[in-house]
């Protein structure tokens, strides 16, 4: 936090007759950047270590730049990379954004910033350079510091906390003795979030006959706790819409539209005037619904009934953008049927026993850890009919690894978290049961020292340590 000297410092102002230059207040440059801060914070990229690390690093200059700014010091820092989150695109995309700071303006500075990342400078714009005050008294510079200390500097030393590189423990037991006690305090201090939540929740449902309300475990529950009470809110403004929504279930998560499931998604990073226009729309989208296995059998059908399945942990779409991209892919495997043209004799006349999941135009062709052909819509019949044909025995192989796995995982999983008294037990998205398997067989030949530590914890196995805002452990599954 700033001394009371430098403070002053940042708020001198400019003499000229009866015009006075200013420097943002605290507060306006908190609210203008606020927007930036959700599509940037090294939160959301939990599952992207490489994008959080990136974030985390140029959040601490852009942090450092603005203070210097306020206290009218000059320094150079070097050019700043952002992932910024994609609104409408599949989980995982995101766009890289590089900005040059180099005024020593903090309005500058800031439209810069927004303009870099296409966020309205529209509040910015609406400040005044300069005001016709004449004076500015020792009680307006106290209300400013005591504006800025509950405001800007509350903010940034939020973001200099969260965006702190973790450091990484020599061995997994020296990390755990350090940051288990911390994990369990800070899991204490959210109770009374997660009992909103439920309290929450339980209101969505008895009102509007909702079936249920989830969430994915990878946000902060205080952000979790924000959209819910603005769904209730929503609700109330809207109780005649809300009928749409009867007997089916709510998920907060990385898109707004229905899944594939039927369950309704709704974006917390999207205003409520999108999740408005979906609710009221919710039966519409239905009709999608309906058509997906009608061409998932298509597909499988001009496939030697190779079956369509969807990942688990796919990237997220619509029911119509799903039905867009099946439909895509059968008009181009038509197309080439069409040309005369076939699979290779090699492949088998039937590949029943194989699986195929259909994903955003974006996505890879390959062959998943667990033996999976995964192919975006927009792949070429030709390409694809190849990459079939030349990787059966790996597909083979994977698929045989995963259906034992699978069982072994699952067996190991109840075990650690049984063994170590643990309140829950999850992982990446990433971590296949072949690497789940390897940690928690290594979890258990350290039984001895761990037993007590984990005990009353969440452990999370991912690609790095951390310990989440709410208590959450995170570890690498290839731990020291």
């Amino acid at each position: 936090m700033y001394s009371w000297l430098k403070f002053k410092q940042a708020f001198r102002i400019v003499c000229v007759p009866r015009v006075f230059s200013r420097c943002l207040s605290s507060a306006e440059v908190s609210t203008a950047l606020r927007p930036f801060y959700f599509n940037v914070h090294p939160d959301l990229f939990g599952k992207y270590p490489e994008q959080r690390k990136t974030n985390e690093y140029s959040l601490q200059q852009l942090s450092a730049f603005l203070e210097a700014q306020q206290s009218k010091r000059s320094i150079t820092i070097p050019p700043l990379s952002f992932y910024v989150r994609q609104k409408d695109m599949p989980e995982g995309n995101f766009r890289l954004v590089k900005i040059s700071l180099n005024s020593n303006d903090v309005r500058d500075t800031v439209v810069k910033v927004l303009n870099a990342c296409d966020i309205s400078t529209s509040y910015i714009d609406k400040i005044p350079r300069s005001t016709h005050k004449t004076e500015y008294s020792k009680s307006d510079v106290k209300a400013a510091y005591e504006k800025y200390t509950n405001d800007f500097g509350t903010i940034f030393n939020d973001i200099k906390r969260k965006v702190k590189e973790k450091k990484s423990a020599s061995n997994l037991i020296e990390w755990i003795i350090e940051n288990s006690a911390v994990a369990k305090e800070k899991y204490e201090s959210t109770n009374a979030t997660r009992k909103q939540v439920e309290s929450l929740i339980e209101r969505l449902c008895k009102n509007y006959g909702i079936k249920e309300v989830k969430y994915d475990s990878g946000w902060n529950i205080s952000h979790i706790r924000g959209a819910l009470q603005s769904l209730v809110s929503l609700s109330t403004q809207h109780s005649h819409h809300m009928d749409n929504l009867k007997d089916r279930t709510i998920a907060l998560g990385q898109f707004t539209g229905v899944s594939l499931d039927g369950d309704v998604f709704l974006s917390i990073i999207d205003v409520r005037n999108e999740w408005l226009s979906l609710i009221k729309k919710v039966s519409q989208e239905d009709a999608a619904l309906s058509m997906i296995p009608i061409y998932e059998k298509t597909l499988s059908s001009i496939l030697r009934n190779i079956h369509v399945r969807r990942r688990k942990f796919m990237p997220k779409v619509s029911a119509t953008q799903y039905c867009n991209h099946l439909r895509q892919l059968i008009t181009s495997i038509g197309d080439f049927y069409g040309k005369g043209k076939k699979f290779s004799d090699l492949v088998p006349e039937c590949l029943e026993k194989y699986e195929i999941v259909v994903e955003p135009e974006a996505g890879p062709l390959m062959v998943s850890p667990t033996g999976q052909f995964i192919t975006p819509s927009s792949c070429p019949a030709d390409e694809l009919m190849a990459f079939i044909a030349n990787h059966l025995d790996e597909a083979t192989l994977l698929l045989t690894e995963y259906s034992i796995n699978k069982h072994v995982e699952r067996a190991l999983y109840d075990e650690v978290k049984q063994r170590f008294e643990l309140l829950d037990l999850r992982k990446d998205d990433s971590i296949t049961p072949a690497l789940m398997i390897l940690c928690c067989q290594r979890l258990l030949t350290r039984k001895a020292h761990l037993n007590t530590l984990l005990r009353g914890n969440i452990l999370y196995i991912t690609h790095y340590y951390s310990v989440l805002n709410e208590g959450t452990l995170c570890i690498p599954w290839n731990f020291k």
